[in-house]
């Protein structure tokens, strides 16, 4: 989902329901992604006034059987792209919007606007506290996987959206339960299991595999396993040069090797739904290729390729310590 707010906005994705969203959400996917509509078009056919016709002309020819499902429930559903075809919307009201109940939970001054927000001097921790309350109480935000909350409150540790919706939903609970002031004091001294055990949802927080595991650290320490999640999942993620080194990606032939290889690691943790830590072991024990190859059963020339960038480029094992990383309010995670 875009993570600002006009963007929600344009193209309908602020409409009534999950349902609604989801499906919309997905007809963005399937075109631009796999029908390799530019996105400057979606944009035009939207000013124009053509963006419902257009896309159900697109997903018609769409092979798949979930896009024909698509594109008849948004033939049917016109009103959820109407009246999007005027100009970019001013966001500044509809910011101070969203961020008001983030401003009143934290104890600000109600007239404070994003511009004084940004400028306030609060250190990194507290904006990412406060950008998470924005976001989870928000009914068009979700949390965005190429930013720091996404990864130290432990949202990168999930297998999926929905399980990142209820975790979603858990600290939204936290919130109703503990004050700003709590959350921030929580994070920064990377004791956020003691806040959600003494406010009663210690048991909801150790239903989600591995989380308990990544809040004991967090964020002063956390395994860089989840930069590699991070990367291979979003278009625009940093991939830092001691996780190229480790996980295979340095010792790519051009574009087209580190497109597979990154193709490889999102099937890994998309399709083949690995545990995060099973591939942290496998990179500590230089096995990334056995594990992988076990997962998903190479064969022919991407046989070659995997052996040659995991097993005969990547270490040949890694100390504990250099498998995790840190965050530095200054700049980015550093190993």
């Amino acid at each position: 989902m875009p993570d600002d707010i006009p963007t929600v906005f344009q193209y309908g994705l602020i409409c009534a329901g999950t349902e609604p969203v989801a499906n919309l959400f997905e007809i963005y996917v399937s075109v631009i992604r796999d029908l390799a509509v530019p996105a400057r078009k979606i944009h035009q056919w939207r000013v124009s006034g053509r963006l419902h016709g257009e896309l159900v002309k697109q997903l018609e020819q769409h092979p798949g059987e979930r896009q024909q499902y698509l594109r008849a429930w948004l033939e049917k559903a016109p009103w959820t792209l109407e009246g999007l075809d005027g100009p970019i919307v001013a966001s500044r009201e509809l910011t101070q919007e969203v961020l008001q109940p983030a401003i009143r939970y934290a104890g600000l001054p109600e007239w404070y606007t994003a511009d004084h927000i940004k400028n306030a001097g609060m250190a990194g921790v507290w904006h990412c506290c406060f950008d998470l309350r924005v976001t989870v109480h928000s009914p068009v935000l979700h949390i965005p996987k190429t930013q720091f909350p996404w990864i130290f409150f432990g949202f990168c540790t999930c297998f999926d959206e929905d399980a990142e919706r209820r975790l979603r939903d858990l600290y939204v609970e936290l919130m109703y339960r503990c004050t700003f002031d709590e959350l921030y004091t929580a994070t920064k001294t990377a004791s956020l299991i003691s806040l959600f055990d003494t406010h009663g949802l210690g048991a909801g927080m150790r239903s989600f595999p591995n989380l308990e595991d990544m809040l004991r650290g967090s964020p002063w320490r956390f395994r860089i396993v989840y930069l590699l999640k991070q990367y291979v999942l979003c278009e625009n993620a940093t991939l830092h040069d001691f996780l190229a080194k480790t996980f295979g990606f340095a010792y790519c032939r051009g574009g087209d090797e580190s497109a597979d290889l990154k193709a490889l690691y999102r099937r890994l943790f998309i399709e083949k739904r690995i545990d995060p830590l099973v591939l942290h072991r496998a990179a500590a024990k230089g096995r990334l290729y056995e594990m992988a190859d076990a997962s998903c059963g190479f064969a022919g020339a991407e046989k070659a390729i995997f052996r040659r960038l995991l097993n005969e480029g990547c270490p040949s094992s890694v100390p504990e310590g250099k498998l995790y990383g840190s965050y530095d309010e200054n700049k980015d995670p550093a190993a």
